[in-house]
């Protein structure tokens, strides 16, 4: 028969105690009574067996010194009947506790002592049974007091090696356990044996016999306080984390390699009025719901450009007009980074969002002041150099007038001589055809609307801004050196905007030399072709040279008493937009060189652009 519980164990002592008791009282033979110590030392412990040893020896006293027993050595047999009970007992209580200690702590095989960290057995109704050596060490416990805590039927050990936070919550998972058998999975805080708790992750699994039944308990405690504390320390950096993610001005978004958003942060959430709660799952996210917010005219674009650097993996950014929440749209910088593992596969994408409205209203503004101060500077310098307008004008036209007069005396010759009459007539054709070009120059000097890029001659533009400046030239006694390349290629430009800018660059040397000697007064104009694809065009003056080479490029710098300081600033701004460069240097031997760079494109190709839209 096996007892597998307290309970049962003492209902037998019981049993078997009373039967003893009335065996020996009716029998009037107290060595029976010494069967019923050995159950009570056995079945329930050495200390209710010594309790139940002095019980006998009264009884026993009672039976062999009464009248009706009538041994004469009564006595005797006393004091041997409670030797020998008392000799059993102590036999029981040194049988129990060296045949436990042998099995267990003293031999305890490959099974106990090499279980890998702290590990403990229990009986069936979850009496603690046994704790390795580790486990002993752990709690700072002796083999003696262990001994005297699996001897308790209740489970004060439990309060005394658990936290006290951590009793409740897994004495109930090992009351569960009990009850229901499962296995019991429950981390808790022990004490050590230096008063410090640590974190453990207690396992237990109940051991059954071949009909099923539960005939012991065996548990693995496993430290986990370090892994516990790594991965607080890792939520801990993740809360940071996102707490910055979500409090950076900025709006930062996630994707899935294939393109997919499930992640965006507070700022854009709240920018863009996003509601987190109603999300698809991470991945799930349709991209086109994300496009949705861009502007009805951006969405094409921008649905191409996104999915075609995701099918390359390449780093992205695109301008674009998003709707924030309140339904304006405004411009975004988008700008999109791949993150890669080491065989280069794509992890995720990170996305950033800039609000950039603001800056690109400014910069529009900008550039509309820009083109009404160019407006402004080509009207001022068309009125300073009215005289010499006036001057080419009144040549073809005086021309006009006097080959008229011949043509109208050839025909009214009697007889006419249509011959001269008709070379008369071409010589008002072309000078007619000239006063016109000279009006033409005029009116694209003045309207709003700029020319169409087509290939220009760059040569033919000096020389027409010489033309036109020829009148300044000779009243400042300017000698003019030109060294035009004739084999230079032509280029894609505004006509009207390169005028302007060779215009401004001999108008500004012309000034220069007002203070120098009259001898020294020269003014050379330089066109070339460069091996790097590009021809320049170079302007020199024999002037007292530049102060500042960098600043004279700025709006509203000059040195010139009454100068706006635009000349410069606009020249650089028109070469820009035509993907050239304007740089000045100061020469050794006096006077300043300011050069022109421009692309060579061919004419029927290039796409320079209308306007000098680069900042002033």
């Amino acid at each position: 028969m096996q007892l597998t519980s307290s309970h049962q164990r003492r209902v037998v002592a019981a049993a078997i105690g009373a039967a003893s008791v009335l065996l020996a009282w009716f029998a009037r033979e107290p060595s029976g009574l010494l069967v019923a110590v050995t159950a009570v030392c056995i079945c329930v412990g050495w200390k209710a067996g010594l309790v139940s040893v002095a019980a006998a020896s009264l009884l026993a006293a009672v039976i062999l010194l009464s009248p009706a027993y009538g041994a004469e050595n009564g006595p005797v047999q006393l004091t041997a009947f409670v030797a020998g009970a008392f000799g059993l007992w102590l036999v029981v209580k040194i049988f129990r506790t060296i045949s436990f200690y042998d099995r267990v702590y003293q031999d305890p095989g490959p099974n106990f002592t090499d279980i890998p960290g702290l590990g403990w057995s229990a009986y069936p109704d979850g009496r603690l049974r046994f704790l390795n050596p580790a486990a002993l060490e752990y709690v700072g416990v002796t083999a003696e007091e262990i001994r005297e805590i699996m001897n308790a039927d209740d489970f004060s050990w439990w309060r005394r090696f658990v936290h006290a936070d951590d009793v409740e919550p897994s004495m109930a998972q090992w009351r569960h356990s009990l009850k229901t058998g499962e296995p019991m999975i429950v981390e808790k805080r022990l004490r050590r044996f230096d008063g410090t708790y640590r974190w453990f992750r207690d396992t237990g699994i109940a051991s059954r016999d071949e009909r099923g039944r539960i005939v012991g308990w065996y548990g693995h405690i496993e430290d986990i306080d370090d892994r516990r504390k790594a991965e607080a320390a890792l939520h801990q950096s993740e809360r940071e984390l996102r707490v910055l993610v979500d409090t950076v001005p900025t709006m930062i978004w996630l994707m899935t390699p294939a393109g997919l958003p499930y992640y965006f942060n507070k700022r854009f959430v709240d920018w863009a009025g996003i509601d987190s709660a109603k999300e698809e799952p991470r991945g799930t996210r349709q991209f086109a719901s994300h496009v949705e917010l861009f502007h009805p005219d951006d969405r094409a674009a921008v649905k191409a450009v996104f999915q075609k650097s995701f099918a390359r993996g390449e780093p992205l950014q695109h301008k674009g007009r998003l709707c924030r929440k309140d339904g304006e749209y405004r411009w975004i910088d988008s700008r999109f980074e791949p993150l890669r593992d080491e065989d280069g596969t794509i992890l995720r994408w990170y996305g950033v969002n800039f609000d950039i409205d603001d800056e690109a209203r400014a910069q529009e503004s900008l550039r509309l002041a820009d083109e009404r101060l160019a407006r402004a500077l080509r009207a001022a310098s068309l009125s300073e150099l009215s005289v010499s307008i006036a001057h080419e004008l009144n040549q073809p036209l005086q021309a006009v007038v006097a080959n008229a007069g011949a043509f109208q005396r050839w025909l009214d010759a009697d007889p006419p001589n249509f011959d001269h009459a008709s070379r008369v007539a071409q010589k008002i054709i072309r000078n007619a055809d000239a006063a016109a070009q000279v009006i033409s120059r005029i009116r694209a000097l003045f309207s709003k609307t700029e020319g169409e890029p087509r290939a220009i001659d760059l040569n033919a533009v000096i020389r027409e801004v010489c033309d036109l400046l020829g009148e300044r030239l000779t009243s400042n006694s300017v000698k003019l050196d030109l060294h035009l390349d004739p084999r230079l290629p032509e280029t894609a430009a505004d006509h009207v905007q390169m005028e302007q800018v060779v215009l401004n660059l001999v108008r500004n040397s012309i000034e220069a030399m007002q203070d120098v000697s009259i001898s020294e007064r020269n003014l050379r104009i330089v066109s070339r072709r460069q091996n790097d694809g590009t021809v320049e065009i170079e302007v020199r003056d024999r002037g007292r040279g530049l102060t500042d080479l960098e600043r004279i490029f700025e709006a509203f710098y000059t040195t010139k008493p009454d100068g706006m300081g635009m000349g410069l600033a606009i020249c650089r701004s028109i070469v820009e937009a035509h993907y050239g460069r304007l740089w000045a240097e100061n020469l050794e031997a006096g006077g300043a060189s300011i050069t022109i760079s421009l692309p060579i494109r061919a004419g029927d190709t290039a796409k320079a652009p209308t306007s000098a839209t680069a900042s002033a």
